[in-house]
C-alpha cells in the first residue's frame, strides 16, 4: 500500500498527487518532498509564501513525471549575451553600469534556463544573504530581473518566468521628502558667495525643470532651440520641454551658454555635480538645521519641482509629460501629502 501523506500544520499537501507536498523543515524554511525525495526551495515556511511553495511542488512533481520533455538547451550565459546586444547596449550608460551590476549580483552561475526551480531557488537564497541592502532597493533590482527573463519568455526560451510577485520584499512607502524654493534660494546665495554661478544656476534649472541628474549630465547644447530643448529620457525616452511657459528656464541656458560652458549640465559626471551639492549641504545644515538640508539629493529636488507645478495649478497629465513618468509613479513617489503649500495656495483662491 502506498504510503499518502496527510496534512498537518507544517505540512501543504498536494491537492491531486497525494505523494508530494511542502513541509516545514527544522531550520525554519519549506522543502518540498516528491515520492520521498527531499529538496530545498530558499522559501522561509510563512503563510504567505504557501502559493509560490505549492508552484515549486507543482513543477518538481512535473519534472518527475515528464522527464523527457522537450528542452531549450539554452543557458543564463546565453541569455545575459543577448539580453545585453539586443538591449541594454542601446540604453545610456548608467543604465548599463545598472545591468551590469544586476547580473553580478543574481546571475553568478551559469544554470540551464530549463531549470526554473533551480534558478528561482538560486535568486532566493541571494535575496536572503542581502540583508545590507533596503528592500526598496532589492525590489527595483528585482525587477530588472523579471525583464530579463520575460525576454527569455518572448525568445521562447523559457516558458515560465522563474520571478514571481511573492518573491518581492515587502517595502513600507516612506514620507516623500521635497524641497521648496527657500531651499533653492539658499542653494543660490552659497554658489554665489563661493564663486561657483554655474552651480547656483544648474541647482535653480533642476528645480525648474524637474530633470534627473543624468538627463541634466546628457543635455547638449544641439538639444537646445528657442522653443524647446530635448531631454534624452530615462530608458531611451525623448522627450521635449517648453522654454516659453518657463522663461526663467531660457535665461539659465542663455547665462549658461555667455558663461562658456560647451555644455548646458557644465560636468561629464554625476559624481562631480552630487559632490558640490554634498559640499553645500554640509555647510547649509550647520547654518540651518530645521530647513534638513543632509537630505537632499537632486532627486528631492526633483520632487520638490513637481510638487511646485502642482501647487501653483499645472495638470497631472501635462507635470507627467514634462517630468518624463507615469501617474501613478507620481502619486506613490513624488507628491507631498498633505502638500500643505498647495492647499494653501488653493484655498486663497476662494
Amino acid at each position: 500500500m502506498p504510503r499518502y501523506a496527510q496534512p498537518r500544520d507544517d505540512r501543504w499537501v498536494h491537492p491531486t498527487y497525494r505523494k508530494a507536498y511542502c513541509f516545514r523543515y527544522r531550520n525554519g524554511m519549506i522543502y518540498t518532498s516528491v515520492n520521498s525525495v527531499r529538496k530545498a526551495t530558499g522559501l522561509l515556511w510563512t503563510p504567505k509564501n504557501r502559493k509560490l511553495a505549492m508552484e515549486i511542488l507543482e513543477q518538481r512533481i512535473q519534472d518527475e513525471i515528464f522527464q523527457n520533455r522537450v528542452r531549450s538547451g539554452k543557458d543564463i550565459k546565453d541569455l545575459i549575451e543577448r539580453f545585453f546586444l539586443d538591449r541594454v547596449s542601446k540604453l545610456a550608460p548608467a543604465t548599463q553600469i545598472r545591468y551590469k551590476r544586476i547580473f553580478r549580483y543574481f546571475f553568478y552561475e551559469n544554470w540551464s534556463l530549463d531549470n526554473i526551480q533551480e534558478i528561482r531557488i538560486k535568486i532566493l537564497e541571494r535575496i536572503n544573504s542581502m540583508t545590507s541592502y533596503s528592500p526598496n532597493y532589492i525590489r527595483k533590482m528585482l525587477a530588472d530581473v523579471k525583464g530579463i527573463f520575460n525576454y527569455a519568455i518572448e525568445l521562447e526560451w523559457m516558458d515560465r518566468n522563474p520571478i514571481t510577485n511573492s518573491m518581492l520584499p515587502i517595502v513600507k512607502k516612506k514620507e516623500v521628502r521635497a524641497v521648496t524654493e527657500a531651499h533653492i534660494e539658499k542653494y543660490k546665495e552659497y554658489f554665489k558667495e563661493i564663486g561657483k554661478e554655474h552651480m547656483a544656476l544648474l541647482i535653480e534649472f533642476a528645480y525648474l525643470t524637474a530633470l534627473r541628474i543624468q538627463e541634466i549630465i546628457d543635455l547638449s547644447w544641439d538639444d537646445v532651440t528657442d522653443r524647446y530643448f530635448i531631454i534624452k529620457g530615462k530608458g531611451s525616452r525623448d522627450r521635449i520641454f517648453p522654454l516659453k511657459p518657463f522663461p526663467r528656464v531660457k535665461e539659465i541656458l542663455e547665462r549658461l551658454k555667455t558663461l562658456g560652458f560647451d555644455k548646458p549640465g557644465v560636468y561629464r559626471y554625476q559624481q562631480l555635480l552630487q559632490r558640490h551639492l554634498k559640499e553645500a549641504n554640509k555647510k547649509l545644515a550647520q547654518q540651518l538645521p530645521e530647513m534638513h538640508f543632509e537630505m537632499v539629493t537632486f532627486h528631492v529636488i526633483r520632487k520638490g519641482a513637481i510638487n511646485r507645478w502642482r501647487a501653483i495649478g499645472i495638470e497631472t497629465e501635462i507635470r507627467n509629460m514634462l517630468s518624463g513618468h507615469t501617474q501613478s509613479i507620481e502619486k506613490d513617489y513624488y507628491l507631498v501629502v498633505p502638500d500643505v503649500y498647495l492647499l494653501e495656495n488653493r484655498l486663497s483662491k476662494i
